[in-house]
This record gives C-alpha cells, sequence and structure tokens, in this order.
C-alpha cells in the first residue's frame, strides 16, 4: 500500500512539473507576440507604454486612431489601447492593469464612444485574458465578465486547455511575420464593402444601466487620478448613422457624465468623412486612408483645446 502510495504521489509530482513547465514556456511564448489581440498586454505588462495620451474604445478606437500621426501633430506619446469587439466593462479592467503595471501616468485619455459601448462583453477574443491570470487583480476583475475559474488561476497548463486558436496564433507568429500593428493601432487597407449594413434596417445598442454606472464611476476613478479624459464621437458611413435607433438618447446619457466631469466632446457624427465610402472598409470603420484623415483632424481639435500645454 505505501508503494502504491508514493508511485502515485511520485506520478502526480511529475504530472504537475511537466504541466508547470509547459504552462511556463506557453506563457512566454504568448509574450513574445507582437498581434492582436496580444500585443498591447505584452506592452502593458513589460511597463513599455510611457504615453502621455492613451487612446481607449471599441474597434473603432482600434482602427481609427492612428497614434504616428497624433504624435506628429501633437509633438506627444501616445498608445492605443482600443479593444476589438469590447464594450467599456472589459475596456476598464484592460485600463487597470495598465495603470498597474506601468510606471508613467498619462495625461488624457481619448475615449471613443458609440451605442455599443455600453453593451456587455460576449466572450469575444476572451483568450487575450489568458496569460496573464496570475495577475490576482486581472483575474478577480475578468472573471467577472469571462467566467474564469479557480483552476484556471491556480493549476498550471489549465487556462491553456482548448484554446486552439491561441495556439495557432503563436505558432503562426513565431514562424511568419510580427502584425502590422504601430503603438496599438491596427491600419486596415481595405476598400468599401456595404453587403452588411445594406442588409440591416436597425442598429439597436442596449444601454445596460449598470454598465453606465460602472461606466461614470471609471470616469470619477479618472478625475481622481488627475487624467482627463476627452469624449470622441467617431465618424461612422452615413447609413450606419441613420440606421442606429435612439441615437439622440445613446449622445445624452454620455453627455449627463460630461457636464457631471467637464469632459469636452468631439463630435465627427456628421463629419464629411461620413458621405464617403472611399474612406470606409465597412458601415462601422475606416480604412487607413480614412483613419490617417481623422486622426489629423482629430490631432489639431484636441491641440485646440489645449490639455496638453
Amino acid at each position: 500500500m505505501k508503494k502504491f502510495l508514493l508511485r502515485t504521489s511520485l506520478f502526480f509530482a511529475i504530472l504537475y512539473a511537466l504541466a508547470w513547465v509547459a504552462d511556463l514556456v506557453i506563457t512566454q511564448e504568448c509574450k513574445k507576440v507582437q498581434a492582436a489581440p496580444y500585443a498591447s498586454w505584452n506592452d502593458i505588462y513589460a511597463d513599455r507604454i510611457n504615453s502621455d495620451v492613451i487612446i481607449m474604445g471599441t474597434s473603432r478606437a482600434f482602427v481609427h486612431f492612428n497614434p504616428a500621426i497624433i504624435d506628429s501633430v501633437l509633438h506627444t506619446d501616445s498608445y492605443n489601447l482600443g479593444m476589438d469587439g469590447r464594450p467599456t466593462d472589459a475596456q476598464i479592467v484592460k485600463y487597470h492593469a495598465y495603470r498597474r503595471h506601468c510606471s508613467h501616468k498619462p495625461k488624457v485619455i481619448l475615449y471613443e464612444l458609440y451605442g455599443g459601448s455600453m453593451d456587455k462583453s460576449n466572450g469575444y477574443q476572451r483568450e487575450q485574458f489568458v496569460p496573464y491570470l496570475k495577475d490576482t487583480r486581472l483575474w478577480k476583475e475578468a472573471r467577472e465578465l469571462e467566467h474564469f475559474s479557480i483552476a484556471d488561476r491556480t493549476i498550471p497548463c489549465w487556462r491553456y486547455i482548448g484554446r486552439k486558436k491561441m495556439f495557432k496564433d503563436i505558432i503562426y507568429y513565431s514562424k511568419h511575420h510580427q502584425d502590422d500593428l504601430y503603438k496599438g493601432f491596427k491600419s486596415h487597407k481595405k476598400s468599401w464593402n456595404g453587403d452588411r449594413i445594406s442588409a440591416i434596417k436597425q442598429l439597436n445598442y442596449p444601454m445596460h444601466k449598470s454598465r453606465v454606472r460602472q461606466f461614470e464611476n471609471f470616469i470619477g476613478e479618472c478625475t481622481k487620478d488627475g487624467v482627463k479624459v476627452v469624449f470622441v464621437y467617431v465618424p461612422m458611413y452615413i447609413e450606419a448613422t441613420q440606421k442606429t435607433t435612439d441615437l439622440k438618447g445613446i449622445q445624452n446619457t454620455f453627455a449627463q457624465i460630461a457636464n457631471k466631469y467637464d469632459i469636452p466632446i468631439l463630435d465627427y457624427t456628421y463629419d464629411a468623412l461620413s458621405y464617403d465610402t472611399c474612406y470606409f472598409y465597412n458601415a462601422q470603420h475606416l480604412n487607413s486612408k480614412g483613419a490617417n484623415l481623422f486622426s489629423t483632424k482629430l490631432s489639431h481639435d484636441i491641440d485646440s483645446l489645449g490639455i496638453l500645454r
């Protein structure tokens, strides 16, 4: 019996050790990937973001705000923390990780907002949190959104089980090339495709009260931390704007928060860019040409506010 217990214990000890080593190797490989959605997280945990201007928001922030242009116009250092397919609940989790692990505090946050900002996260690109779950604060915050278990944090390799896409990304980017990201920004050299917006009669965006409260609390945190916030409504193709239900009500919700915390609002909803498909690759996202023009215009408008002087 003693031999059986000894052999069983030895077996599980070896299994645990192998799992621990495998977990370490996979995590280190993830932290080498300079492609979305891992690149900005890796910059956060390596304390490589030393920017005065931080860009936050959804995929529209991710592909609309070009830090190269913003930096050249404003003579500053900016970084894009925009999250593809993620509303404010996940964005706030990411920002908290950034403030914990990056020593340089930003002066300004450019926050891209639209109707979908107050939705609830649906698990899209959930794998982006996985390599960093040893961070207790991140695990606690992300657990509420992503339903990560205690096992994901404590058992070696458990968090990587079933992550086929993650392994494919690691293998691909280790053998081929890194993504064409620049300081978190993704440029898309695509031409217009309006099939999806043409097939939609209405764009309905839920404004969850709990997410609005969470977002308002976050703005209060930034204000207390001495970080200036600017709300930005980016250009979308006019057909998408016209099909958005209760656009006025959505913007009124954000206006109330802006008034409470003295936040400027830069509104490009009906900008000239919004009427020309040559600047978009779909109804809600600018292509590289449109993003560069928008970033230039935005930078000059930020300069006119005088908040970086």
